[in-house]
């Protein structure tokens, strides 16, 4: 396994401290109604107040992704799945954020296209939607970078993830913000006397020409000290 691992890795990865980040484990939802400025949903997740939250919208074959933060969230009521199991259901208004004229154009044709007819009233007009299969919302969990390079990272968290499955991810670094795609190459459980944690190993699979100028002149700096 290590020695397939070296094989793929082309890039030099280095070790780094005070690195931190979030994964968002995409989770369906129900959308009530929505406009280009925020939107009424429903989920089995609780959506914290005032937090901000990333929604993935498959339109076309290409994922649009919106920001949004919590206005207000409930819980509603509960629901019986054929397993017998009680599932808690939690009703949320979310104010997208961060929406610029070209992602504007898109979730509008995206709107447009999937509308139910009739328009609801809400400060403005929302739209119901004839399904919610092409939208998640992504719940964000915490994480500590390891080891980076341009072609992916090792991280350290509390929340283990499945190795293949593929993630919008993201981590701060000093001068700003990377955004990515990531797919978990591994996952190792971390023996621990109070906490369970894990390793995994993550291979970007998409990151903008943007994002990569980011992170390889942090990298760069790293190679000077």
């Amino acid at each position: 396994m290590k020695e397939r691992s070296a094989e793929r890795r082309t890039h030099k990865r280095y070790a780094v401290e005070g690195i931190c980040g979030n994964v968002h484990c995409l989770s369906d939802l129900k959308v009530i109604n929505i406009s280009v400025d925020g939107a009424a949903i429903e989920t089995t997740n609780r959506l914290e107040v005032n937090g901000e939250y990333r929604f993935r919208i498959d339109y076309k074959g290409a994922p649009l992704h919106v920001a949004g933060f919590v206005t207000w969230s409930k819980l509603t009521r509960s629901e019986k799945r054929r397993s017998g199991e009680l599932v808690p259901i939690y009703k949320a208004g979310v104010k997208f954020i961060g929406i610029m004229d070209k992602k504007a154009d898109i979730l509008l044709s995206f709107i447009e296209e999937n509308k139910v007819r009739t328009p609801e009233r809400r400060s403005g007009v929302r739209y119901k939607l004839n399904s919610s299969e092409n939208i998640k919302v992504g719940y964000p969990y915490g994480y500590d970078v390891k080891k980076i390079s341009l072609s992916g990272m090792e991280i350290e968290t509390e929340h283990p993830l499945t190795p293949d499955s593929i993630h919008d991810m993201e981590f701060w670094l000093h001068d700003g913000t990377v955004n990515t795609t990531g797919k978990i190459v591994t996952c190792v459980e971390i023996p621990m006397e109070n906490l369970t944690k894990y390793t995994m190993g993550v291979e970007f699979v998409g990151i903008s020409d943007e994002d990569k100028k980011l992170l390889k002149r942090f990298l760069s700096t790293i190679e000077e000290s």
